[in-house]
């Protein structure tokens, strides 16, 4: 079954990677570019007549995404970008992803383990429970976090009742280098540095890989020194 979850994983950093590099190709095609500019200032200019409607939808729609596993908030973030700036926009995006992750977590504080089930899975959340537990250290719960899609680990640590204070600290902390990286790429995007961002792309996949990998190699360190124990 782990086996099964960690090549799940691997799938979504292919994936991630994949979109990265459809995006830089769009940014690096003139005519495609054009057009997605266009959009994205017809979109600005409605942001524009209504301020607080407009970062107030933004907000909502990045917890949304880090809730639900079919809808990204990364395609909103150049108009972020074009409207606000880039320093507005990271903490706009930051603070949905946070709230949305505290939401998930609540739900599965407050609803409990049946309804956690029906949203992702009573196997793979079985899977999940078995790598953490209400007295794993801070350090395995930003990893667990910080390798699994953001919609999952606020279900399955609320769930297990784990501990708000120190699920909400990893939650901030993992959230911040993501929103920094999807600023990036929003930027790059804006720009047309398109090559850049399909070189990004396959860069950033082979690193997530290999990190993914030591993790994995880690996990399963500590699970044959707990057995032999």
């Amino acid at each position: 079954m782990a086996k099964t979850g960690d090549s799940s994983i691997q799938r979504q950093i292919l994936f991630a990677s994949a979109l990265i590099a459809v995006v830089g190709l769009i940014a690096a095609s003139d005519a495609l570019h054009g057009s997605t500019q266009e959009l994205v200032v017809a979109i600005e200019a409605m942001i524009a007549d209504y301020p607080l409607l407009g970062m107030s939808t933004f907000v909502l729609l990045a917890l949304a995404s880090a809730m639900l596993a079919f809808f990204s908030s990364a395609i909103l973030v150049p108009v972020g970008i074009y409207a606000w700036g880039a320093p507005v926009c990271f903490l706009l995006l930051w603070l949905g992803w946070f709230l949305g992750g505290v939401a998930s977590f609540a739900v599965g504080r407050l609803v409990g383990r049946i309804i956690v089930e029906r949203i992702i899975g009573e196997e793979r959340l079985s899977r999940l429970e078995a790598r953490v537990r209400n007295d794993t250290r801070f350090v395995h719960i930003v990893l667990f976090q910080a390798m699994l899609p953001s919609e999952i680990p606020g279900y399955v640590l609320g769930s297990m009742r784990y501990r708000f204070a120190p699920f909400a600290i990893a939650l901030g902390l993992v959230e911040m280098p993501y929103a920094l990286g999807t600023i990036y790429i929003g930027e790059s995007f804006l720009e047309g540095r398109g090559w850049l961002l399909v070189a990004l792309a396959a860069g950033g996949g082979l690193a997530a890989l290999a990190a993914f990998a030591i993790y994995r190699r880690h996990r399963l360190k500590i699970a044959s020194v707990s057995q032999t124990t």
